[in-house]
């Protein structure tokens, strides 16, 4: 980190760049992000890495470019975006193209992972489903052949009474 002595202010910069007080501060507003600042109240403090960026801005609204453009224009440059972590004002450098790049290539890997799991996923569950079919087929076959056998045996013993019965009877109950 630069030491707080190499920090410029705003009005430090107007010196340096020739460019209005208010047009810095509307140049922190809209493109602050780009640029390494510091604020602490109301005043900001700029590092002098960010002067080059500055003078580019500048430039490019002499160009008769929007802010819109503008700011495509800084991203396309690949100037590192400054992100304030906490609030003790130690800053990360980001720039942002490469970390969207590194995002991207992430998700893309946790998608193609997240593919193959699906699949296995259904490949288990046709496996699941293949095997509980077979469960069902061999139940009802189970449950018919007890059935039958049920039968059979309900058969067995209607004969069984029914001679028995004849058997039993005396001949004066012959019709009966």
């Amino acid at each position: 980190m630069n030491k707080d002595n190499e920090w410029l202010t705003v009005l430090a910069v107007e010196k340096q760049t020739e460019i209005p007080n208010a047009t810095i501060r509307r140049y922190i507003r809209n493109h602050g992000h780009h640029l390494n600042i510091r604020k602490k109240g109301k005043s900001y403090t700029i590092a002098p890495e960010s002067i080059p960026i500055v003078l580019n801005i500048r430039k490019q609204y002499d160009d008769g470019k929007s802010l819109e453009q503008v700011e495509e224009t800084l991203f396309q440059t690949g100037n590192p975006v400054t992100i304030t972590v906490n609030a003790d004002d130690k800053l990360m450098t980001v720039n942002v193209g490469e970390a969207l790049q590194d995002m991207k290539k992430a998700m893309n890997e946790q998608n193609k992972i997240i593919q193959s799991l699906v699949e296995h996923m259904h490949k288990q569950q046709e496996y699941i489903d293949t095997k509980l079919e077979e469960r069902d087929r061999k139940l009802m076959a189970a449950i018919r052949e007890n059935q039958e056998s049920r039968k059979q045996v309900a058969v067995t013993d209607h004969e069984h009474e029914k001679t028995t019965f004849d058997n039993d009877k005396k001949w004066y109950e012959f019709w009966k």
